[in-house]
């Protein structure tokens, strides 16, 4: 779908994820140009993504955000009628383009959290109320950032690996883009910081508040549609370690597809952006099953002593 433009970023730690990512939409028929944020990376990192057709790299070197903050920036740099933000860490299952962009020019088509899943993004804060609602508290102090702020338009926070918008909402992404960078404090700390009682999860819940109070926001859609056909998905790695470090119980069930996606890249020649990690290689199913519990706990460690250093 020309008219739409697939955007996505990562450093080069995330180069087989986007490759993959990119191999997917090609493997699948789906034709969008597709624009990468690349944060450092190396003129052959550069190279093996625009293998692809139709790819295009927007440097993103000198930046005093995390990456995840510069969303809004590089749906900027787009010039078709739709615009579709998609998660480096992520891939697609079959032809997804006339399930990527919203279905009318005032809406966004974007995931709304579950009542039970909405918990886990301001669990621990002590907020009155279950948690299944953004908090009242929450809401005061988002509305109070806003300016012309009205009633708000939705009750849980959105999930921004995959959004997408028409033109016509470019005025809303510049208000996104420089409410992050005011809100936001500098520094470089992943996707989330738990030390941000309002704003935990950076970009998502900026444009949480946004789609909840900013005058000019477009309508949240009615429903996601990327996951309502098993033949026609966008599969998101969601935590860590990413598959191509090592599988986890919660990302094991995409192995066999996403293992699939590295051998047709390979079948069709494209360069890999290196040897193929143990961790794709579909002969290694039975050990990769294996380690999913023990890799879990590694990264839980790690993570924990990272807090307890910090």
């Amino acid at each position: 779908m020309k008219n739409n433009t697939v955007v996505t970023a990562g450093d080069i730690n995330f180069l087989w994820g986007i490759f993959l990512l990119i191999a997917s939409m090609r493997k699948s028929g789906m034709d969008e140009p597709v624009l990468v944020g690349a944060h450092k990376f190396t003129q052959e990192a550069e190279e093996i993504l625009k293998q692809f057709d139709d790819v295009s790299i927007y440097p993103l070197n000198d930046i005093d955000h995390s990456l995840t903050c510069y969303k809004p920036l590089l749906m900027l740099n787009t010039d078709t009628e739709y615009i579709s933000w998609v998660d480096g860490d992520g891939f697609f299952v079959g032809n997804c383009s006339s399930r990527l962009p919203p279905l009318s020019e005032n809406e966004v088509h974007v995931r709304i959290r579950e009542a039970k899943e909405n918990i886990m993004v301001f669990r621990d804060y002590g907020f009155a109320g279950d948690g299944r609602s953004i908090p009242e508290e929450v809401l005061k102090v988002w509305k109070e950032d806003i300016e012309g702020a009205t009633e708000p338009r939705i009750l849980r926070n959105c999930v921004a690996c995959t959004v997408a918008f028409h033109r016509s909402a470019r005025p809303f992404l510049q208000i996104w883009h420089d409410q992050m960078m005011r809100i936001l404090p500098a520094g470089n700390v992943g996707v989330v910081d738990r030390k941000l009682r309002y704003y935990p999860q950076l970009d998502e819940s900026v444009l949480s508040s946004l789609l909840c109070f900013c005058p000019c926001a477009p309508r949240v859609s009615d429903s996601y549609r990327l996951d309502k056909d098993r033949s026609e998905l966008f599969c998101h790695f969601g935590g860590l370690p990413k598959p191509w470090i090592g599988w986890t119980p919660l990302s094991w069930r995409h192995f066999d597809a996403y293992t699939e996606v590295v051998a047709w890249a390979l079948k069709e020649g494209y360069r890999l952006p290196g040897p193929i990690p143990y961790s794709l290689k579909a002969s290694n199913k039975a050990i990769c099953n294996l380690l999913q519990h023990p890799i879990l706990l590694k990264t839980k460690i790690r993570k924990r002593m990272k807090e307890w250093f910090r």
